[in-house]
């Protein structure tokens, strides 16, 4: 009898043994599952966007559609997030409620790769230019941050550092390869992050993984680009526009946008923008920040290129 008591113990304390050990494995890992298979679907597009100068400190993880599974990690800043929230806004509007960054993963530019830490363009206190060589004069005064990011941006290349320019396709080697994915690439930059993304152009065309550009302030915007949405025209060019190295020159798909808003002496220097912005300080930091009514079109665009991508 003590025998068999003990085996009826014995066959009990097995059971729940192992009930429980199917229950655990059950239901513990099944959070942690979804959300590696989340973390681990590749986009359709990624959004690669640079941050403005000194856009450091409003680093908010955004999530842009209800129906994505990815998170930013913040680094596009508030530029750009204004630009991304608007856009879907506006494709849920002309698009029957449907989602546009739903396939889109929003990747920022993290300090490692690009620290765009240059300090913002300030208005000098000086008189209204009456002349072309009193604009010249403010545009040196203007434009020498931009010189020091591009001097800072070219010797970091030269000595392959994570940061500035050099940044770009490390931080798109590196997303490649823990992720396994080869999405198609949108580049979108503010200001000093518009300087940094352009010369990757051509590289991601040549990969095949090129789907858009949308710049906003470009210091590089060539006199007249085609591509340039806001000024007439295209504008007179920007600081760095006269450069053999612009936006004509290394645009590497027509799919693009290079916004400028008037009174933005950053990508489009003339007299006339001088003496118009010289009370206000000029619309170089109102892109997506204050309504303008080009932004529509600015968003339109965008959706364009990311259908293009997932409907062809």
């Amino acid at each position: 009898m003590l025998k068999s008591r003990t085996s009826l113990r014995a066959r009990v304390a097995t059971f729940v043994a192992a009930v429980a050990t199917a229950v655990t494995a059950t239901f513990t890992p099944v959070a942690p599952v979804q959300e590696a298979d989340a973390q681990t679907r590749c986009p359709a597009v990624a959004f690669i966007a640079a941050r403005g100068s000194g856009q450091n400190t409003q680093i908010y993880p955004t999530r842009y559609s209800w129906a994505a599974p990815w998170t930013s990690n913040g680094w596009e800043a508030e530029t750009i997030r204004a630009f991304l929230q608007r856009s879907e806004a506006r494709y849920a509007a002309t698009h029957g409620g449907n989602s546009l960054m739903k396939d889109v993963e929003v990747i920022g530019l993290e300090p490692r790769y690009y620290p765009a830490t240059f300090p913002e363009y300030d208005v000098p206190e000086v008189a209204v230019p009456a002349t072309i060589l009193q604009a010249l004069g403010l545009a040196v005064q203007w434009a020498n941050p931009v010189f020091m990011t591009a001097r800072r941006a070219a010797t970091e290349f030269v000595d392959s550092v994570n940061i500035g320019r050099t940044g770009v396709m490390q931080m798109i080697n590196d997303y490649e390869a823990s992720r396994g994915c080869h999405p198609q690439y949108i580049l979108s930059g503010y200001s000093q992050g518009a300087m940094i993304l352009l010369e990757h152009e051509r590289e991601l065309a040549r990969r095949g993984q090129l789907a858009g550009v949308v710049y906003f302030g470009n210091p590089n915007t060539a006199p007249g680009d085609w591509s340039t949405v806001g000024v007439p025209g295209g504008g007179a060019g920007g600081m760095l526009g006269f450069l053999p190295f612009n936006s004509k020159t290394a645009a590497g798909t027509r799919n693009r946008v290079n916004y400028c808003l008037p009174q933005d002496a950053v990508c489009d220097l003339s007299v006339q923008t001088l003496q118009a912005s010289q009370a206000t300080g000029g619309n170089h930091a109102r892109y997506f920040r204050w309504p303008s009514r080009w932004d529509n079109q600015v968003s339109d665009s965008f959706g364009r290129f990311v259908d293009q991508v997932r409907y062809r």
